[in-house]
């Protein structure tokens, strides 16, 4: 489906208009003739049902890049998925497609060197792209599952596309049969990503991961706040649209996290829970897990359950609200009761996955109806409207990122 980018009017009272971006009623690639996409249906390489984006990045010159450009991840969760790194392009009629980016060759799916499967990624200041690859693939298709490549971490120069390093994380800090490394934040100055793993296995309940680039060092932190929620039934039923996806939701554990732009705590949610829990990031660095579990704090319980969240600069907080198809802003100190809503739209705001920063004073997310890709009822004809979107909203902030000191350039 064209992109749209036409302001949406939002008929909640204070919430702000934004501009759809970029609209798909199913996922479609940049190919390089006709023949080329109906070879690909006719093998099995592209099946559309199987394609959901979810990641996003934007960057610029004044984030890194030479020029202005839009990335999004669609996961390998089931077969036919061509490319699951992608910069977004338009074609001669406008329509915005999924480029492989940087190409189709580096996330071979046969290939374990290569990209396998990208959930999300981070575009530090000096324009490198910190890339989170499960490794593991396919798991929602059972007869499909493929466990034969391990989690990785790819460092990738944007404007040269040249691979700056790959670090392959140990088992017992990402199970390659069982960890989900799903989002990540970035500390600069010390060169660490913070990463949520939403593990979907009994060999991962959900945790928290570090990695710390300047001493290829790894840690795993669990404890019962980065599993699922057990008190989701007991606080809100998770209804989205008048379905209750309580049982189907509330098992998942850790998914959305957060650094604020302090660099002093890490936020992190269970995507089934209400929960927003933090800890110290210098203990989550280099503490032990004692000490970071001395440092936990339960903040309370957010107005919904969220997906993706980010800081602003300005040292607010910006997450999802998956059952009232939402996007909110709380600041730390004050009660999560009090998170204003930024925009709600129950047709554009669909389930409010992953967030991103242009530098301008715009937070960009992409929504995706998840619930219903995972558990049945999305409609791939369009007649049912775009099921993916990127929108654009003006919020008068920028990154956590911003202002921190530029770190030692690393020889790779």
């Amino acid at each position: 489906m064209l992109a749209s980018a036409v302001l949406s009017a939002l008929a909640l009272s204070g919430a702000q208009a934004f501009e759809v971006v970029a609209e798909w009623a199913q996922v479609e690639y940049e190919w390089s003739s006709p023949a080329e996409r109906e070879a690909a249906l006719a093998s099995g390489a592209f099946i559309p049902e199987n394609n959901a984006m979810t990641g996003l990045k934007v960057c610029g010159p004044k984030s890194g890049c030479r020029e202005e450009m839009i990335f999004a991840t669609v996961p390998r969760w089931a077969t036919g998925v061509p490319a699951t790194l992608n910069q977004i392009i338009r074609n001669a009629s406008g329509a915005p497609l999924f480029r492989p980016w940087p190409s189709s060759r580096a996330q071979d799916p046969t290939n374990c060197e290569a990209i396998q499967y990208v959930q999300s990624m981070e575009i530090d200041p000096q324009g490198v792209m910190w890339v989170l690859d499960v490794g593991r693939k396919y798991f929602t298709q059972p007869e499909a599952v493929d466990n034969s490549c391990p989690p990785k971490i790819v460092l990738i120069d944007i404007d040269s596309k040249r691979t700056l390093s790959s670090y392959v994380f140990p088992a017992d800090v990402a199970p390659p049969d069982g960890a989900f490394l799903n989002d990540l934040v970035l500390d600069v100055k010390h060169q660490v990503a913070f990463i949520s793993s939403t593990g979907n296995n009994a060999s991962d309940l959900g945790a928290l991961v570090m990695y710390d680039r300047q001493r290829q060092h790894s840690r795993r932190f669990e404890d019962a706040t980065t599993h699922a929620a057990t008190d989701t039934a007991s606080i809100r039923p998770l209804v989205i649209h008048g379905t209750d996806f309580t049982q189907q939701l509330s098992g998942s554990p850790t998914d959305g996290i957060a650094l604020s732009p302090s660099r002093k705590r890490v936020y992190w949610s269970p995507l089934g829970g209400y929960h927003l829990y933090s800890v110290s990031a210098r203990a989550l660095r280099k503490g032990s897990d004692k000490k970071v579990r001395a440092s936990l704090v339960d903040h309370g319980l957010k107005p919904d359950i969220s997906d993706g969240m980010n800081f602003g600069r300005d040292g607010d907080l910006f997450f999802g609200g998956l059952t009232t198809d939402s996007l909110y802003r709380w600041t730390p100190g004050t009660d999560l009761s009090t998170s204003v809503v930024v925009a709600r739209d129950a047709q554009q705001l669909g389930w409010v996955d992953t967030m991103a920063w242009d530098g301008h004073g715009s937070i960009w997310v992409t929504s995706n109806r998840l619930n219903l890709w995972f558990f049945g009822g999305m409609d791939f004809t369009g007649k049912g409207g775009p099921n993916f979107r990127i929108v654009k909203l003006e919020v008068g902030t920028t990154s956590y990122m911003e202002g921190e000191p530029q770190p030692v350039v690393l020889t790779e």
